[in-house]
């Protein structure tokens, strides 16, 4: 049963959001927003024209709600850099989401050759702002002694999007969360590991 559309625009958006993490782009339908969001088709349209405007703002939003704000918790602001670097990777699948929707971003990126371009700019924006995370938390590593001076930071950043992705897509399959944890403290090390500083005990 739809809600009363009494909603702002950002909790409207949120609940889009999820059905469209939820479902994708493809198999959500007009009906299904309407029922999730409370609107009318018609208000739907009028405020964004169609399902795709409705779908880019979702996606603009998720990346400024969700992305942005994970890449500043764990990449931007915990201390050691590192730790933080583990920990956002772990944060994808340590919920308590019975059946954890992934990454709208990822699942999006999946569905890319069913949707004619829908979502692409969406997609690329969320990715390079995950991808500029990376590179700031390598530079503080750096900085704080954790990796080697001539730690290439940029291309790093790459390899670890390329494994957040595929971490994620195993997410959204349903992969065990203790498989996955395996999966991040090998990786990453093994990843980082001829940057790694070795510091004295003493």
């Amino acid at each position: 049963m739809g809600r009363k559309a009494t909603w702002t625009e950002p909790e409207l958006l949120r609940t889009v959001m999820a059905v469209f993490r939820r479902k994708g782009f493809a198999h959500t339908s007009v009906r299904d927003l309407e029922e999730a969001s409370g609107l009318h088709p018609g208000s739907i349209y009028k405020a964004y024209g169609n399902k795709e405007g409705l779908f880019t703002a979702a996606l603009a939003a998720y990346n400024e709600q969700v992305a942005a704000e994970r890449v500043r918790t764990h990449l931007d602001e915990t201390d050691p850099p590192l730790r933080g670097l583990h920990a956002y990777f772990l944060s994808t699948f340590d919920g308590d989401e019975e059946a954890n929707p992934g990454c709208l971003l990822t699942n999006t990126a999946v569905e890319a050759p069913a949707l004619a371009g829908v979502g692409r700019d969406g997609v690329t924006a969320g990715l390079e702002l995950i991808e500029a995370g990376f590179r700031r938390v390598l530079e503080r590593a750096v900085a704080a002694g954790e990796l080697a001076a001539d730690t290439p930071a940029g291309q790093l950043a790459g390899e670890l999007l390329a494994l957040y992705q595929g971490v994620l897509v195993l997410v959204r399959f349903g992969t065990a969360p203790a498989k996955l944890a395996g999966i991040v403290t090998h990786a990453l090390p093994a990843l980082l590991s001829t940057h790694i500083h070795e510091k004295s005990d003493s």
